[in-house]
């Protein structure tokens, strides 16, 4: 059984919602940022998204937070503070999403086992 293209990309949102809490502005954020070649900044992020810089900034530390992304300082040409990049390390986090992914179903195995005998 193939599945296509689009239902697979629906079932990577639903796991990132059902594993890390995630809302649509964030499964947004990070599938931009999966997709960058060298990350992204929290104005391009705002803009794509079409949110304001001080909510695209809550969406990624959650991102952050969660281990899903990394954040780190970019080149500042202008002086006062420094811009961040937000990237993905695309190795550990298939690592990591596949433990995610295991750790779930095995929950939901024993769960199902509880409710049908």
């Amino acid at each position: 059984m193939s599945i296509e293209i689009t239902e697979k990309s629906t079932i990577f949102k639903r796991f990132l919602a059902v594993a890390y809490g995630l809302s649509d502005a964030e499964i947004e954020a990070f599938l931009k940022i999966i997709e960058s070649k060298g990350g992204k900044d929290v104005d391009t992020i705002s803009t794509e998204l079409g949110i304001s810089k001080s909510r695209t900034s809550l969406v990624l530390k959650k991102l952050a937070d969660a281990g899903l992304i990394e954040k780190e300082k970019g080149g500042n040409n202008k002086g006062g503070r420094p811009k961040y990049i937000y990237n993905v390390n695309k190795e550990e986090l298939r690592n990591k999403l596949l433990k995610k992914a295991e750790e779930l179903c095995s929950e939901l195995k024993d769960v199902i086992s509880t409710f049908t005998g």
